[in-house]
This record gives structure tokens, sequence and C-alpha cells, in this order.
């Protein structure tokens, strides 16, 4: 894609009468969409409404242009006990043509919740957890007479919103679902005895003729797409597009590769939650009014789900290729464009301050998006007063939520661009009895919804007349990349894919289709070494995607196959500073690393990718046994050109690290070369290096990546040749990757003075909350430095309120039982005046409240700092989730403020080099700066260098004293309007 989409002012009238309808009840299907904004250019049409169609969460077009849709009519908890199920599959029919839906049949009823629709075989096959059902209509009546159960066993125990979902037919010819994020332990009729597919954090894929089946890595929420050449995309409810990279198999291949992503998360702005675990989102822009259910995750994705990468016709070309995702809670549909990043993509928003398609209607529930014969984008709005689980309620919420209201309802609309007319034309399809020349010629058509159809069909007949065709499309240079992906997906599958039309498609002129014959031809390198010199010619593509799977492919070889690390070599070279690339190369070194490191080190000094040599000694350090290792740090010193100083200290560093702890031959550099009898001039060549690492971690001219590894490689020098230098990096002023890196690096040291250093008065008081982080969690990973902790706990050094839930129950069940001990004594109760006031106040959560009185508490002495049910300032931590909590333990929280903070909510004074002395929560930081959130919302930025002094409080910015001003009649108000009793408040 390379037209930029700009951003307009508003251009759809909000009409009065749809946002006055919005606030209180659903809108007509007119009035809601009246009620949308679109992006321009574009118009948004009802495609179906209530009565024809009900909560629809899934649709499918099948060959014939007839429409399927999923009806999730029990969600979110079912009918009610000794109710039949609720969910159905609808067949909608356009009678005349004009694009929208005139007549209904019960395709199929008695189901669960069903979810996805995937047109097969004259059928359908559904995902109904806990199965995946194949349903047809044999006697043409509009009904399924059959209904087979293809597989069984996805998990149930998660909420109805997480289940198996989304069949997708993928241009390799497997039908691909999400795992829901709960797995199950999945078995088929077809085959009872072969052993159950266990999914733990994975999808699930099968061929559609059940000749196989297995685990697919990635593990997706609700939405799952292909792009044209078969790279998979899927989403959680706060990421709305990731991308499945490199499959665990492939990383398995090197036991030595500690790597085990498979999945990018691919949008590359997002906002981060102060609150740890929250993570971060990309932000969004609704016009509707509604409320998340963290209030925190307001403006981001909270919801995202239905994501496509869109191909049709029926959008403007700069949508092609991009991800579109919705959003229920927004009451939106967002757009990103894809941009090639290495091995992967980045999703950045096409639009600035305002989304794709946006309504101000509060039930509009986009959930699913889907391709259709006019190339036209396709939008299911389930059109529920609630789109939320129970289960992500607290209690007292729950009793005053509408899950009911809008079960009977549901939209179906249609985003496009091109005229009726042309529509029209495009919906009057029948490819149900097309001959092969005809399907084989779709698969050239430009929309992706025939591509797709063309594929399927011709999957499933499998006729030889079509090999032919397929054979020339994959040999036609000029032929589209997707339809030369699709055509030799195709001919492998019927076994008719000969190595002269491969050995053609491995020289197409297009990028991705050269990608796809790499896999394809690595498949075979195994057992026919006439593919190595295709494979290596393509290490040096002008296209890193096809270098990364070329790097792949390598590993394919067979062990003595000769120039494959050479070739990996110039890869590394190339794309060393991409993870995914570095992965790619290291999964395929197996066995073959002592000649990948002459290789690689041929190209000198002007090899900089630090990462990658860092990496790579880490791969060393895991794979060399301990007798080889003065060979390894030979090799790195030595020879010529030879790396550069500071390629040989992130060589080093990795190497070290790796090695340290690993056997009884030695932790350290220095034992690794052992009794060489170069032994000497090695100690002093690495004695030089750390000379080198101690001035170059301290310079902020040298690249932040050689900077990490030159303290990296301080670690292993001992704390009096560079104790000074990281201890002065330990600093808020210095970039936190850097600060992170030092407090690593000083605690890997047997040596007391560490654990002084690190926790000195002075020093502890200007660290920053990640800081402060970090050398907690260093400290308490290493057991030599816990004595000097619990010291620094008890004299005051470090707040005990700076020590989350987590860590505060790790040291209270540590294995040492002096620890525990010590522990018990520091967390074990509420301690001073604050614990005699709370004990006084105890009763107060007993009594009843007057939720409407306390929330006119709240917004008198809490809303400064404080967000609940939209109101007030997000200074503080996010107050919905507080609900879960007993009104005791919200009591506490209240009246001893200090007595545990959460994380990230400490207050903090910024001293300035202009005078500025500020005072609030460190919001952000980032490698050049701190924001400071200071009562009232109000955030001010000051860069590092600008710092001069950071003193971190022992105390919540929450004050305590509460009880002074408002009586203990509003203490129970209060506690009544935070634990969400009574009805929700509107205004």
């Amino acid at each position: 894609m390379t037209a930029r989409l700009r951003p307009l002012a508003p251009f759809l009238l909000l009409l009065p009468s749809a946002l006055a309808g919005a606030a209180d009840g659903p809108l007509s299907p007119d009035e809601a969409l009246r009620a949308f904004r679109v992006a321009p250019g574009l118009r948004v049409e009802l495609v179906a409404a209530e009565p024809l169609v009900a909560s629809p969460a899934a649709m499918a077009f099948d060959e014939r242009g007839r429409l399927f849709v999923a009806e999730d009519r029990g969600y979110p908890t079912g009918p009610g006990e000794g109710k039949p199920p609720a969910g159905r599959i609808a067949l909608l029919t356009d009678d005349d043509g004009d694009g929208r839906m005139d007549r209904r049949s019960e395709f199929a009823d008695g189901l669960t919740f069903p979810n996805g629709v995937m047109p097969w075989d004259g059928g359908l096959i559904v995902t109904c957890s806990p199965e995946i059902l194949f349903l047809r209509d044999v006697d043409g009546d509009g009904r399924a007479d059959e209904r087979r159960v293809l597989f069984a066993g996805f998990s149930t125990a998660g909420s109805t919103q997480l289940r198996v979902s989304h069949p997708t037919l993928g241009p390799d010819n497997w039908v691909y679902v999400t795992s829901g994020l709960t797995g199950g332990k999945v078995t088929s009729p077809s085959a009872p005895d072969r052993p159950p597919v266990e999914l733990k954090r994975t999808d699930f894929r099968f061929r559609p003729d059940l000749r196989g089946w297995e685990a697919a890595d990635g593990r997706a929420q609700f939405g799952l797409t292909f792009d044209d050449f078969g790279r998979r995309f899927f989403c959680y409810n706060r990421v709305q597009v990731q991308h499945a990279v490199i499959a665990s198999a492939t990383l398995r291949r090197n036991p030595h590769l500690a790597f085990s992503d498979t999945v990018q998360d691919c949008p590359a702005e997002t906002v981060a939650e102060p609150l740890k675990g929250h993570g971060a989102a990309a932000r969004l822009y609704p016009i509707s009014q509604n409320v998340t259910t963290a209030d925190s995750h307001a403006g981001t994705f909270t919801a995202a789900c239905g994501v496509t990468i869109f191909r049709g016709a029926g959008l403007p070309d700069a949508y092609r290729g991009g991800a579109f995702s919705c959003d229920p809670t927004g009451n939106l549909v967002h757009f990103d464009r894809l941009e090639p990043r290495g091995a992967t993509f980045a999703a950045r928003p096409a639009f600035e301050g305002f989304e794709f398609l946006a309504s101000a209607d509060n039930w509009c529930r986009p959930v699913f998006l889907a391709h259709g014969p006019d190339g036209a984008l396709y939008v299911c709005d389930m059109y529920r007063k609630t789109i939320e689980h129970p289960d992500y309620l607290p209690v007292e919420v729950r009793k005053h939520t509408d899950f009911e209201s809008g079960k009977d309802m549901g939209r179906i609309w249609r985003v496009t661009s091109i005229s009726p007319e042309r529509a029209r034309k495009l919906r009057q399809v029948d490819l149900a009895g097309a001959p092969v020349e005809t399907l084989c010629k779709a698969l050239l058509d430009p929309d992706g919804w025939r591509q797709d159809t063309a594929q399927r069909l011709l999957l499933a007949r499998r006729d030889p007349a079509s090999i032919g065709p397929l054979g020339a499309i994959a040999a036609d240079p000029k032929a589209p990349a997707s339809a030369v992906v699709r055509a030799l997906r195709l001919l492998d599958a019927s076994d008719a894919l000969k190595d002269a039309t491969l050995r053609v498609a491995l020289d197409h002129p297009s990028a991705p289709a050269r990608e796809d014959a790499l896999e394809l031809a690595g498949a075979r390198l195994a057992g026919d070494r006439s593919w190595l010199e295709p494979i290596k010619k393509l290490a040096d593509d002008p296209d890193a995607r096809v270098r990364f799977r070329a790097a792949i492919a390598l590993g394919g070889a067979p062990a003595d196959a000769e120039g494959v690390p050479v070739a990996l070599a110039r890869i590394a070279a190339r794309d060393g500073s991409d993870r995914w690339a570095r992965a790619a190369v290291f999964s395929s070194l197996a066995g073959r690393e002592a000649d990948f490191l002459p290789a690689l080190r041929d190209h000198g000094a002007a090899f900089v990718a630090f990462d990658l040599l860092a990496d790579l000694g880490r791969l060393l350090g895991a794979s060399t046994p301990a007798g080889g290792r003065a060979g390894v740090i030979r090799e790195v010193l030595g020879g010529a050109p030879g790396f550069a100083d500071d390629g040989r200290i992130c060589l080093l560093a990795g190497f070290a690290g790796s090695i340290r702890g690993r056997d009884d031959a030695g932790d350290s550099l220095t034992s690794a070369i052992g009794s060489a009898p170069d032994r000497g001039r090695l100690i002093e060549v690495i004695g030089r290096l750390v000379d080198r690492a101690n001035d170059a971690a301290a310079d902020p001219a040298t690249p932040i990546e050689a900077r990490r590894a030159a303290v990296d490689l301080l670690g292993d020098a001992g704390f009096d040749r560079s104790g000074a230098t990281l201890l002065k990096l330990v600093d808020p002023r210095q970039p936190p990757a850097l600060q992170a890196a030092a407090v690593r690096a000083l605690a890997t040291e047997r040596d007391d003075r560490v654990t002084s250093a690190l926790l000195a008065r002075d020093r502890c008081a200007g660290y920053t909350p990640t800081l402060r982080d970090e050398v907690l969690s260093a400290l308490i990973s290493r057991p030599h430095h816990l004595p000097g902790l619990l010291a620094a706990l008890e004299d005051g050094r470090v707040p005990v309120g700076a020590v989350d839930a987590l860590r505060r129950r790790q040291l209270a069940q540590h294995r040492d039982a002096e620890v525990r001990r010590r522990s018990e004594g520091l967390f074990g109760a509420v301690s001073g005046d604050r614990g005699r006031v709370f004990e006084a106040y105890k009763d107060v959560a007993e009594a009843k409240g007057d939720p409407a009185a306390g929330r006119s508490v709240f917004r008198r002495e809490c809303s400064s700092c404080h967000r609940l049910d939209q109101e007030g300032f997000a200074v503080g931590p996010d107050l919905f989730g507080i609900r879960n909590q007993p009104k005791s333990a919200i009591l506490l929280h209240i009246l001893a403020p200090d007595h545990e903070i959460t994380p990230g909510f400490a207050s903090y004074t910024v001293a300035t080099r202009d005078g500025r002395v500020l005072t609030g929560l460190i919001a952000s930081e980032t490698p050049s700066s701190l924001t400071l959130r200071e009562p009232l919302g109000k955030e001010t930025t000051v860069l590092r260098d600008q710092v001069e002094e950071v003193s971190a409080g022992s105390q919540s910015l929450m004050p305590a004293g509460l009880e002074q001003k408002i009586s203990r009649r509003e203490f129970a108000d209060l506690l009544g309007y935070l634990k969400g009793e009574g009805p929700a408040p509107r205004e």
C-alpha cells in the first residue's frame, strides 16, 4: 500500500435524534445508519436487520453468493436453565439483487454459541465449542440435513467470549481456527484412536478433508485473517493485529537457541497504562458515550476483534493490504496501514484523530468483518445494550447490568466506494458449477473473495484437469504473486508440483511469490541437495522477507552441505538488527556454529549489528562444551580482518552471560580460558576490552546497543573493576534500558557492597518506579542479596509500601525460614497511627450506604486524582477493578494508603536544572524524558538531561487523614458507590 489516507474534518452529520436515542435505547436501522461517521469517499449501506437477523457473530458468502450468518443469540450466558440452546445459522437471500436481504431460512438451530462459519464442499464448517461441526443441506430446502462433528474437545471452561472461532481456509490449504485463548484437548471422530492434540498456548489447524490436524503457532482470541500471500494475522482484546512470523518447529531445530516467540504484536504506536501487567494498547477515537470495563482502557483498544486484512475491490486501493479491526466497546471499526518491518510488519493508524467507521449509537457493536462478492467490507453488528461477559464485571456491578437487551436484534452493514450498479453486477455470481478453467482464471482476479472462493472449490474438487492451468499460472512471471502462491499450493496439495515449476517460481519478479516458493523448496532440500544452490542464491535477495525465508530454508540442508554457514552469515550481516532474522539464522545453525563465526568475522569492522553479536555470543556459550570455550574466545579476539572492539565486547558479553553458572568448568571468561598456552595474551586482550567497555558504557555518544553490551561485559569483570561505572548508570537520567542492564550486571556479583550501594538511602530516594522495580526484581532473584534488602526495608531505606503483593508473597513463601520470618514481620500488619485509625473505622464497612450520596463524596474528595464511571482524572489507579474487593479492603486502602502502594503510584519530586520542583506520579518514561502526572490530570514532560534530581517519596500520592474531612456516614456512602451498589449512575 502506497497511498496515504489523510485525516479530514468530520463529514457525516450526527443528527440530534440519533444522538438522543443512543443514550437511552436502541435506534431503528435508519437512525443507526445516520449515526455512523465513515471515512472520506465511502458510504455505509444496510444489508440486513432484525427480524431477518439477530445477534450476528460471523458471516460468509458461499460460491453462489448466498449469505450464511452465525447467530450467537445465547451470548453471553446462554438461554437460561431448562431452555434449548438459542444459537442458529441463518441463510439470508437477496431476491431482487439490490444488496439488501429479503428472506431468511433457518439453516440450523439448537446450537449453543456458534461463532464462525466457512463454506466447504457444499456445506458449512461451523465453530461451536466444544466442537467444530460440518452442516450441509442435502435436499435443497435451505435447512441443513447433515450434521457431523469434525472435531471435539475445545475448552468451554472460560467465558463464551473465549472459544474456538474463525474457521478460515489459508492459501496453504489448511483450515485455521483460533483457540479463543482457552485451548483444549482436541480429538476427531474420524480417527478415534489418534491421541488428542493438546492446545496450551496455540491455535489449531486441519486439512478440510481430515487428512491431518495439529496445533498451529499463535494464540488468538476472536479474529483470524490472511493477506494475499498467505501470511497469517490475528488479534486479542488489547492488540488489534498480530502476525505469526515463525514456526516453533523451526526454532526447535537448534536446542541452544534461547528464543521462543512466534508472534509479533504489530501496533507501532501504543499508549501504556501505569498499572502493572495491563500493558499498552493503540489509541482509539470513539464518538459514542460508552463506559469500558476498565476505565483506564478508555480511548484505547479494550475489545479488539474481527481483524481482517482487506483484499477486496470495493474500496479504494489505499485500503488493500491494510488491517481492519473492530472494537465493539468503542462502537467502531479501526484501520491500520501495514508497513514492512524486516520479517514482519508495523501497524500504523491511517487516520489521525478519528476512525474509519464509528457510531454515536451506544448499542452499535461491530464484532466481525468479511469480504463479499461485490468487493465491499461487510460488518456484523451484534447490536446489544451490553457487550460484555459477567465474568469480567465485579459482582455488585453484575447485579445491575442488563445483559439481555438486544438479543433479538442485529444488523449487517456494508462499506463500499463503488457504484450501486457495479456492485449489483458483481453480486450476481455463481461459481458452484464453474469449470476448472473459469476457477483458475478467477485466481488471477484482483478481488480477494473471488480468489479465495476459486481456491476453495479447486481444492475440494481436486480435478486433474486443473493441473495444466495451475502450472501455467505458477510458471508465469507476469502472473500476480497472489495467484502464483495459490497455484503452487494447489499443485502441491495434489502432489502435482513439478520441480521445474517450483524453480521458475523461485525467480518470480514478485518477492511474495519467491517467499512462498522458498518455503516449498526448503521442504525438499533435505532429500534433494540440488535445491541448495537456488536457495543460497536467495540469501542475497533484495527483499528482507525473502532473505528471512531463505535463512529458514537453509536449516533443512544436510549437516555437511557446503556454503550454508557462509550464506547464513551474509543474511546475518544484512539483517542482524531484526530479531526475527536473527532467530531464523540461528535456528539453522545447529552444528554449524564453529564455521559461522569466522564467516561472520570476515565482515570485519564494518559489521555493526550489536544485538546480533550479543545473541551469537549467547548461542556460542550455550552450544560450546567447556573444553572448547578457549577456542571460541580466541576466535573472537583474533583473526583478520577481525571484529571491531565494540563487536568483540558484544560477543564476549553474550558468551560470558551464557556460560555463567552453566557447569563446573568456570563461569567467567578468565576461567573459561583455562590453561590455554596463550592464556596470558588472551587475558590481556580481555582486560583491554573491559577498559574499553568502561568507557563505552559511560559514553552517551556510543550507540545504546553497544553501551548495553558493554554493561553486560562489565558484569563479568568484578566489582572492583566495574562497580563505579555501573553504579553511575543506575540513575534516572540514563536511558531506562541502560539503567536496567546496569542493575542486572551488579546483581550478578556475590558482593555485599552491591546491595549496600544499590540500597543506599540517598540513591533509593532517586529511583523512578521503573528503576526501583528493576532493583527489587534483581535483588529478590539473588538469594545472596536478600538479607541486605530485608535490612533496608526494616530500617526504612526502602519503603515497605513499595513492595507489591506478588513480591510480598514471594518473600513470605521463601524457602529460607529466616527470610520468611523477617518478611512476615514487615508485611504482616498495618502499623502506626494509620493501623489504629483503620481498626477504629472497621465497622463502617458493615454499614449500609447510599451510593448516590457516595458519588457526591467521590466527586468532592476523590475525583481530582481518580476516575470512575468516566468521572474525575486518571492520576491514581483505575477504580473499576476495586469493586471486586471487599469493603474492608477498600477502606484499608483509603485510611492507610501507604500500607501497600499500587506499583507505579508512589509520589515523586523532580527538580530540574531551570529551578522547577514538580511533584506527582511518573506517568511514563522514554529513553530521553520523564512525564510527571499531577492532580487534576496535568502532565509535564522533562528531558532527562534537564533533570537535576529525582526523589521518590516513601508515601503514596494519596494523602492520609481523609477521616478528618468526611463523616462515618459519608464513608459508608462512599464505600457503597465504590462497590457499585445500586443502579449504574446516569446523567
